[in-house]
């Protein structure tokens, strides 16, 4: 099950591009779940994570596409936005918010179907799962999402998650075997990073949730690498 959004205050853009989803759910045979807002102020009021997609219309009355995208990126790093316009001009403002395509109106559904294609790739890419640590207060149960790095204390390895910090005894050498190869990758030999949560790299750091993280200059280069392709969506 696939959860999209569908944020436009046009009623019939809304049931056009519903439409083009229903097409393709059936071409693919994949369930869709569309929720439709005409009002970008009551979606954000009831976003919570809980979509995979999310289509932004840019021009909107009370919030436009690329603020409502600025607020849900403070919930969620990671969900797939595709902006939505009736003039290409908008494009280059997707950046913003690491968008990963934008569609021009009238939705065209040949080149909307190879828009989708790329999202459902990067989308399975980015399909949760959790993974259970040891702590001293015994199992912890953790989805791999929540995860924004691993580093080395002593003999302890930290987990820095979205809600907290957890110690485990335990080698950094063998809790990344735990992770998927495609989104950690070592910052340095005593770190691993959540490549969902990378804001930015500058000088030898690199910045989570306005966090410095050191990467060292032996692992600078491959943590690019890395961070490009996981950007691109090619691993």
């Amino acid at each position: 099950m696939i959860n999209i959004a569908v944020v436009d205050d046009e009623l019939e853009a809304c049931n056009t591009l519903k439409s083009s989803l229903d097409l393709f759910k059936n071409k693919i045979n994949e369930e869709f779940n569309i929720e439709i807002f005409n009002d970008p102020q009551i979606f954000l009021m009831h976003f919570d994570s809980q979509y995979n997609l999310i289509f932004l219309d840019i021009e909107m009355d009370k919030i436009n596409g690329i603020e409502c995208g600025k607020a849900i990126r403070k919930i969620d790093k990671s969900v797939i936005i595709i902006f939505v316009s009736n003039a290409a001009k908008y494009a280059i403002q997707g950046y913003e918010v690491e968008a990963l395509d934008y569609i021009v109106k009238p939705i065209n559904n040949e080149v909307f179907f190879l828009k989708m294609e790329r999202a459902l790739k990067r989308i399975a890419k980015r399909k949760d799962a959790n993974i259970v640590i040891k702590t001293k207060d015994g199992a912890q149960n953790l989805q791999i999402s929540h995860i924004k790095y691993l580093e080395v204390e002593g003999h302890y390895c930290i987990y820095h998650t979205y809600f907290g910090e957890f110690k485990i005894y335990q080698t950094l050498s063998n809790e990344i075997k735990k992770l998927p190869s495609s989104q950690f990758a070592k910052c340095n030999r005593n770190c691993v990073v959540n490549l969902r949560y990378v804001e930015c790299v500058k000088d030898d750091a690199v910045i989570i949730d306005k966090e410095k993280l050191y990467i060292s200059r032996p692992q600078k280069k491959k943590f690019l690498e890395y961070l490009y392709k996981y950007i691109e969506g090619n691993i």
